[in-house]
């Protein structure tokens, strides 16, 4: 897919496109339909780590090892701005589920903070900051998909939870190894939030009484992406092993092995439907799921 490893990907919320970005510099735009990139995005000038795209499916937000976040649109893939930060001040981004509303993205930063961009106004400018009281760096940060919260997880096996409405560090988790929590997810009722950590191991917390309620196992390597489905009662797992695994958030078992890269796998995303989702990898691999009843 890429000529070099892919770190990130997303399945448009509102269509059949599924971007991709690479170490390569490059993003690319695919038909979901018939699997073939239809679009190249050139602009960055080192690898890119993060994207995603708007609840509307309309703009492409990436931020790059370059040092700058880039705005770009879906249809023509014209790219609207650049935003330079300093280094380490951007890492995961996601956009805000409020769209049309609320037009923000985040960015998780190497300060222990998650900052959050206006992009009603041209260039786009910081509003708000969370901050987690510690300078630890920010693995992901997620908005919940009700819009009420934002979690931001930590180099030192944390998870912070904020109120988006206050502002406020309303909680939180601490994990029991002190291993990096790489990837974080919310099932789309908001109610569960999923991590998965260097320890090689899967948490699953209740954001609503502020407990953990399991923790999955049998894994053979860090924990890179997972992605909850839509049936808030499943979801998917990649990791340095190279497996993608499906698990029951019920009774935490791994259901199945379902797919294999030959390197890492960097990140997981569902469709709008739920009944697909894609995996990409360091081998450069984009590959495609259908989810079986």
């Amino acid at each position: 897919a890429h000529s070099s490893g892919i770190w990130s990907a997303k399945w448009s919320p509102r269509s059949n496109v599924v971007i991709t970005g690479s170490l390569d510099k490059t993003i690319k735009v695919w038909d979901a339909e018939t699997g073939e990139y239809y679009r190249t995005l050139h602009g960055h000038n080192l690898g890119i780590i993060s994207l995603d795209i708007d609840p509307m499916g309309e703009m492409i937000v990436s931020v790059s090892l370059d040092n700058t976040i880039r705005r770009w649109s879906v249809n023509d893939g014209i790219h609207l701005e650049t935003i330079q930060v300093i280094p380490g001040d951007a890492w995961s981004c996601q956009f805000s589920p409020a769209l049309p509303e609320v037009r923000h993205f985040a960015t998780s930063s190497q300060k222990g903070k998650v900052d959050i961009w206006d992009i009603s106004t041209m260039p786009s400018s910081i509003v708000q900051s969370f901050s987690s009281g510690e300078a630890k760096f920010g693995f992901c940060t997620r908005f919940s998909p009700n819009g009420k919260l934002l979690a931001f997880s930590t180099e030192n096996d944390c998870i912070h939870l904020f109120d988006v409405e206050s502002g406020k560090n309303i909680h939180k988790f601490k994990g029991e190894t002190g291993c990096p929590i790489r990837t974080i997810d919310f099932t789309p009722n908001s109610s569960l939030l999923i991590s998965g950590s260097d320890d090689e191991t899967i948490n699953i917390y209740d954001v609503r009484h502020f407990n953990r309620i399991g923790k999955c196992t049998g894994l053979d390597g860090f924990v890179m992406s997972v992605a909850a489905a839509g049936d808030n009662e499943h979801f998917v797992s990649g990791s340095t092993d190279g497996k993608v695994k499906l698990w029951n958030i019920e009774n935490k078992q791994c259901l199945s092995t379902v797919g294999t890269h030959s390197n890492q796998v960097s990140a997981l995303s569902w469709n709008p439907d739920g009944d697909k989702f894609i995996s990409v990898s360091e081998d450069k691999s984009l590959k495609w799921y259908t989810a079986i009843s």
